[in-house]
């Protein structure tokens, strides 16, 4: 296998990473309100990040073998147009695979943030410190009628 076969086995393997990290990252985004599979999700794309930053590494040491110096579209230009039918639609689609994970990523960050949001308002309204002032007028009572005591 020479080293430009090897690239390609690379930049799929690589692509079909990033795949199923978008399909996790889409099934996480489902199951946002669900910390139990959340969980569960994030630790399947751990196991898979681990195994893409390997393959991303062994790309880029290809890559550098191949095209020392030169830059990506640069390289791609210069190929064969047999080999660039090949690489360039593999390079494509990993650009696009990594907006679209870019993209989750960023949809999910907002989501988990609106539900901390929220859990953190449905604490605070069942929480709420209804120790009011600690004088009142003559004759009133400042006793507080709340059924939780946060101070506990």
């Amino acid at each position: 296998m020479d080293l430009l076969q090897e690239l390609t086995a690379v930049l799929e393997a690589e692509n079909q990473l990033l795949e199923r990290l978008i399909e996790l990252s889409s099934k996480k985004k489902d199951e946002i309100n669900n910390a139990q599979e959340v969980a569960r999700l994030a630790g399947q794309e751990h196991k898979i990040l681990t195994k893409l930053e390997t393959v991303d590494n062994e790309r880029a040491v290809l890559f550098d073998t191949i095209a020392p110096g030169r830059g990506v579209e640069e390289w791609v230009l210069q190929l064969r147009d047999e080999d660039q039918v090949q690489v360039a639609p593999l390079l494509t689609r990993l650009a696009e695979n990594l907006a679209d994970l870019q993209s989750l990523n960023h949809l999910n960050q907002e989501l988990l943030a609106e539900s901390l949001a929220y859990v953190q308002f449905s604490l605070n309204v069942l929480l709420v410190d209804g120790t009011g002032p600690t004088y009142a007028r003559t004759g009133a009572s400042s006793q507080s009628k709340t059924i939780f005591d946060r101070k506990v």
